[in-house]
C-alpha cells in the first residue's frame, strides 16, 4: 500500500525556530554631562605697540576641574563600526596668576585662560565587543578665554589696572576614547581631547600695548550618556552576552592607569623684599594606581566598601618661564604629584547585576616632585613635604568575568595650605593646592564561594 507524499511529510519532526534575544545597537539620539580636567600650555606676551616682547610667559600655564555637556546620535554599521556627530558645551575653572610685590609696590598679572567652548564634530569607532566602543573624533570649535588683566599698585600714586576683553578663538578638535555601556539605556565614556586654538592678538590702543596668545588645550573627561529609543535588534540566541555571576562581597586587589592635574597656590617672602605669590600655574602628569579593599552587597542593589590606594606619577619635565625686558623674571618646574595614598570608602547603586555606579570619600596624604626655580638670578629646589586633605569623587565598575572587574574614577583632593615651608632665598614660603585624578583601574576580586 503506498503513501502519499504529504502524507510522509506530516510524519516529520517539526525543527522549532531559533530562539532570539535582544543584542546592542548603537543606532540612537543621546544626551550627557562630565567632568575631568583641563590644562592650557603654549605662549603669551605683552608687547608695546611698535615694539619688542615686554613680558613672555612659555609653557603650560594653567591646569583645573572642567565640565561639559554634550548630545549626539549614532549609527551602527553592520556588526562593529559606528559612526555619529555630536555636539557639546565645555566650562573649565583655569584661573593662572602671578604676583610680585616690594617696598609696597605690587604688580598682578592674570594670564590668558579658558573660560567656555563648544565644539562640533563627529567620531567613528571599532565595537571589540557588543558593548564596547573604541573611537576617534574631529570637530571645529570655538572658545572663549578670560584674557590678560594686570594690575599696578604704588605708594603715592592712582591704581593702575587693565582687563582686557574676553578672547573668542576658533580652532580644532581631535581625540581618542572608549565608551562602555552599562545597561539598555546608559553608557559612560572616558574621552582625551587636544585643541588648536592658534595664535590670537589684542591690540589696546588706550593703553599702548598688544597682547599676543597662542595656546592648545588638553582636555581629560569622565561622562555618562542617557540613549534614547529602541535599544536592541534580534538576533539568535547564541550571539548574546553570558549570564555572569559576580560576587560583590569580599576582598580585592587592583592597578591602573591615567592622569593628574594640579591647581597650586603658593605664597613667599624672596630675600630683600620681594613677595610673590602664584595660583593655577599647575601641571598635569601620567600616573598609576595600586589599590586593595573590601566591598559588601547590603541589599540588592546597594554595596559599601572600604579601600587603600597608592597613585605614583610623573610630570614629564614641564616646566614654566615668564621673561620681560632685561631677561628671565621668573623659570620653575610645575608642580605634580610624585606619590600619594588614599584611605576611605565608597557607596555603590548596582544598576545591573554585574554593574556599579559610586560615590567615594577619604582622606589622603600627597607628595610633590620637588621644584627648581629660578628668580631674577637666585636659583634654588623647593621642599617636597607630605601635604594632607580630603578626597571625595565617584565611577563606575563592570565585572567581564566572575572574578575581573574594570573601573573608571573620578577624585578631587584639597591639600592642606603648609606654612613656614623652607627654601633657598626664601625668608617665608606657604603652598596648598588641588589635585584632580582620573583612573581606568583593573580589579582582580579573591573567590569568596
Amino acid at each position: 500500500m503506498s503513501v502519499s507524499p504529504l502524507a510522509e511529510a506530516a510524519d516529520l519532526p517539526v525543527k522549532a525556530p531559533p530562539q532570539v534575544v535582544p543584542v546592542a545597537s548603537w543606532t540612537q539620539f543621546y544626551v550627557g554631562a562630565g567632568l575631568g580636567f583641563d590644562f592650557a600650555t603654549g605662549q603669551s606676551n605683552l608687547a608695546p605697540i611698535g615694539g619688542p616682547a615686554a613680558f613672555n610667559i612659555t609653557g603650560l600655564q594653567g591646569a583645573d576641574l572642567g565640565l561639559t555637556a554634550f548630545a549626539g546620535f549614532d549609527v551602527q554599521l553592520g556588526s562593529q563600526f559606528v559612526v555619529g556627530g555630536f555636539v557639546d558645551y565645555d566650562w573649565s575653572r583655569q584661573k593662572s596668576s602671578a604676583s610680585i610685590g616690594a617696598f609696597g609696590i605690587n604688580f598682578t598679572a592674570t594670564m590668558p585662560s579658558l573660560d567656555q567652548a563648544w565644539t562640533i564634530g563627529g567620531r567613528a569607532g571599532v565595537l571589540v565587543s557588543p558593548d564596547v566602543l573604541l573611537y576617534g573624533l574631529a570637530g571645529y570649535t570655538e572658545t572663549k578665554l578670560d584674557n590678560w588683566g594686570f594690575n599696578f599698585t604704588q605708594p603715592g600714586r592712582p591704581d593702575f589696572a587693565v582687563q582686557e576683553a574676553k578672547l573668542t578663538s576658533r580652532g580644532y578638535t581631535v581625540g581618542v576614547g572608549a565608551e562602555y555601556r552599562l545597561a539598555n539605556n546608559l553608557s559612560l565614556r572616558g574621552e582625551y581631547r587636544y585643541v588648536g586654538l592658534g595664535s590670537m592678538t589684542t591690540v589696546d590702543a588706550v593703553n599702548g600695548a598688544v597682547w599676543t596668545t597662542d595656546l592648545s588645550e588638553h582636555i581629560v573627561r569622565i561622562s555618562a550618556a542617557y540613549r534614547f529609543g529602541q535599544f536592541g535588534t534580534a538576533t539568535p540566541a547564541a550571539a548574546a552576552a553570558p549570564v555572569r555571576n559576580p560576587a560583590w562581597t569580599g576582598f580585592y586587589v587592583g592597578a591602573g592607569i591615567g592622569g593628574d592635574a594640579i591647581a597650586p597656590h603658593v605664597a613667599g617672602t624672596i630675600t630683600g623684599g620681594l613677595d610673590i605669590k602664584g595660583a593655577g600655574l599647575g601641571g598635569a602628569d601620567i600616573g598609576g594606581t595600586f589599590m586593595a579593599g573590601y566591598d559588601r552587597q547590603i541589599a540588592p542593589s546597594w554595596v559599601v566598601g572600604v579601600f587603600a590606594l597608592v597613585d605614583i606619577a610623573t610630570n614629564g619635565g614641564a616646566r614654566f618661564s615668564a621673561s620681560a625686558v632685561g631677561g628671565d623674571v621668573l623659570a620653575s618646574d610645575l608642580a605634580a604629584v610624585q606619590w600619594g595614598w588614599t584611605v576611605g570608602g565608597r557607596v555603590g547603586y548596582l544598576v545591573t547585576s554585574s554593574t556599579l555606579v559610586y560615590l567615594l570619600g577619604g582622606y589622603s596624604g600627597t607628595t610633590l616632585h620637588s621644584v627648581s626655580y629660578g628668580f631674577a638670578g637666585l636659583d634654588g629646589t623647593g621642599p617636597t613635604p607630605e601635604y594632607r586633605g580630603a578626597t571625595f569623587g565617584g565611577g563606575f565598575e563592570r565585572f567581564f568575568t566572575d572574578t575581573v572587574s574594570a573601573r573608571a574614577e573620578y577624585r578631587v583632593t584639597h591639600l592642606n595650605t603648609l606654612d613656614n615651608l623652607v627654601a633657598p632665598n626664601f625668608d617665608t614660603l606657604s603652598a596648598g593646592g588641588t589635585v584632580h585624578t582620573l583612573r581606568a583601574v583593573l580589579s582582580y576580586h579573591l573567590p569568596t564561594r
